[in-house]
């Protein structure tokens, strides 16, 4: 959810050639959440970029998600990605988050990071702050 954590993913994702699985990812968000009379179009637009053969951002997918996408994509719905995008999502959890983690990248962003003043550590621990009386013993 963090625009700065994504943007820095998809730049790692850039240099790991996989950067169009979190596009496909964002665009089956977009058709989820966007315009109902759109659909249509977002639909089409994802088919033509990540699935088509041939395709300039294609995805890969096993063909058994592949072939229940398809069978949906012939009558669009806000829904009809959700197979194609879960198998995204868990190629991305279990390897390109990962290697995301332990990136040059990603410790750059963690250095630069401003930390919330309520989670930083007191330089002495014991002088801490009463947070509210209990009104039972």
């Amino acid at each position: 959810t963090d625009p700065l954590g994504r943007a820095q993913l998809l730049e790692f994702l850039k240099k790991e050639f996989s950067a169009e699985n979190l596009s496909f990812w964002e665009a089956c968000e977009e058709l989820r959440y966007g315009e109902q009379s759109r659909i249509h179009e977002i639909v089409d637009s994802i088919y033509q970029q990540f699935l088509a053969p041939g395709a300039t951002r294609w995805v890969n997918i096993d063909s058994k998600t592949m072939e229940r996408t398809l069978e949906g994509i012939k009558t669009p719905h806000r829904y009809v990605m959700d197979d194609a995008q879960m198998h995204i999502y868990m190629l991305m959890k279990k390897d390109s988050y990962p290697r995301f983690l332990k990136s040059e990248l990603y410790r750059n962003l963690l250095a630069e990071a401003v930390i919330p003043p309520e989670t930083k550590k007191r330089v002495f621990p014991f002088m801490r702050k009463q947070r509210h009386s209990s009104p039972s013993p």
